[in-house]
Order: C-alpha cells, then sequence, then structure tokens
C-alpha cells in the first residue's frame, strides 16, 4: 500500500536551517570592579583545589583563565606555577598588584586578540 503523496518525502529537499548573522562588536570595558570580584571567585575556587590537593598541577584552563583576568587588570599574571599552592600565592599577587594600581583606571578595555 502506497503512502499518500502529502506524506511522501521523495523529491522534497529540505530548507537549510537560517543562519544569522554575526553583528560582532567590541565587547565594552568591564568595570575595574567586577574584574576584581572575579579574580577573588577564582582565587576561592583555587584555594578549594588546593585544600582537596595542594600538589596537584592545576587545569589548564584555570591557568588560562587567571592569566586572562590579569592581562584585563593590566598586571602580569601568574604564569605556569607547578601546584595549587603555588597558584593561590600568585593569584594573590596578581591582587596585590591591581590594587597597588590603584581605582584610578574605574574600567579596563579588553586586551585585542591577536
Amino acid at each position: 500500500m502506497a503512502l499518500p503523496a502529502s506524506a511522501q518525502t521523495d523529491g522534497i529537499t529540505p530548507r537549510p536551517a537560517s543562519r544569522r548573522r554575526s553583528r560582532a562588536k567590541p565587547k565594552p570595558p568591564r568595570a575595574r570592579a567586577v574584574i576584581l570580584a572575579e579574580l577573588r571567585g577564582l582565587g576561592g575556587l583555587i584555594l578549594e583545589q588546593a585544600l582537596l590537593d595542594a600538589t596537584a598541577s592545576p587545569l589548564d584552563s584555570l591557568l588560562e583563565w587567571a592569566n586572562r583576568l590579569a592581562a584585563e587588570l593590566n598586571v602580569a599574571g601568574v604564569g605556569a606555577p607547578e601546584d595549587y599552592r603555588q597558584m593561590l600565592r600568585a593569584i594573590v599577587e596578581v591582587n596585590k598588584r591591581a590594587e597597588a594600581l590603584g581605582a584610578d583606571a574605574a574600567t579596563i578595555a579588553l586586551p585585542q586578540a591577536a
């Protein structure tokens, strides 16, 4: 028994899903207080990891996150610490350098992608 003509799909090409074009705009600068708060939050996460296993090697994504925040604050990053204990100390140093930079820069522009 053949299917009714309305149920047959032979010869009908599906329409491709429409794609929205990106309207990429530069991101507006984030407030310095927001970046510092995110750095403190990351420090809390690193503290938890250090309490679980201080000698474990930090995840690459956490290192990238910390270095990106340092770049947004225009200070030296954490580099590549060997364990969570060293990374926690490095984040404290990033925070100290950012605080020493002062509140004269209320907003910081995002670094340009290379």
